[in-house]
């Protein structure tokens, strides 16, 4: 599903073409436009791929290393390291919600309602306790306020700052895209199988959803839990990716620093 972002912060167009470039895709990826939410952590760790790189251009590594623009190097720093926490705490809990996910599947086949019922359940809560620590990302942008853009902030300074209100709003959207799936109790919802299985009046005799919206004929309680493994594995993919490429972003800007 697409996923509304935050409203766009506009970044002043520079000659480079790989600032626009750069620039291009937070705000495709802040909208959400065209993109299925797992996707999204993705595309941001493409984005911040491409940070980089841009960090690591002579003319804006001679900029970030001046005095004038160190205090802002070192806020782009604390926030890479709060940045990386919030991620892996995602990732913990995309692994976590995996494992539920496979136990479900599991004691489906064994036609056991109860632990099938159990492990639907403990994939609710884990996502449900990540969600909690979206407050410590509201936290971080509270404490930095607006993203950085004055005249004369080097293109890598300005795309880091904005990149870190995105990965917030991206993390955020990805967890929800996950927990909306299983309680989504609509009869034509593909999920409404899924959903099924947290009411304690389910059975596996009744674990077929009719009249599926957008698709022909019937979806098992089976096939469903196979598509949300697929979908969560999708998500766990994009996080890694994503968490690597912040890493490395990060290194480069340490290198600006130290060397």
């Amino acid at each position: 599903m697409a996923c509304q972002l935050l409203r766009s912060t506009s970044l002043p167009v520079r000659p480079h073409a790989l600032v626009q470039e750069v620039e291009d895709e937070l705000q495709r990826i802040r909208s959400g436009a065209s993109a299925s939410a797992p996707s999204l952590a993705g595309r941001l760790g493409d984005a911040y791929g491409r940070i980089e790189e841009l960090v690591r251009l002579h003319g804006g590594r001679d900029a970030l290393s001046s005095a004038r623009w160190r205090s802002a190097m070192e806020a782009e720093l604390d926030a890479s390291v709060a940045l990386l926490d919030l991620c892996q705490r995602a990732r913990d809990a995309v692994a976590s919600a995996k494992q539920h996910v496979r136990a479900a599947r599991r004691e489906v086949r064994r036609s056991d309602a109860v632990l099938a019922r159990a492990a639907v359940r403990g994939y609710v809560r884990c996502l449900a306790k990540a969600g909690k620590h979206e407050a410590g990302g509201r936290k971080l942008l509270s404490k930095r306020g607006a993203p950085a853009n004055a005249d004369g902030t080097p293109a890598a300074v300005k795309t880091l700052s904005e990149a870190v209100a995105v990965t917030v709003a991206v993390l955020q959207c990805v967890l929800s895209s996950l927990s909306m799936r299983v309680v989504d109790t609509r009869r034509k919802s593909r999920w409404c199988v899924v959903s099924k299985l947290l009411g304690s009046e389910w059975s596996l005799g009744l674990g077929v959803c009719k009249d599926l919206e957008g698709h022909e004929g019937a979806m098992s309680a089976q096939e469903t839990l196979q598509e949300l493994e697929d979908g969560v594995e999708a998500v766990e993919s994009g996080l890694e990716h994503l968490f690597r490429h912040i890493v490395q972003a990060r290194v480069a800007l340490l290198n600006v620093l130290t060397l």
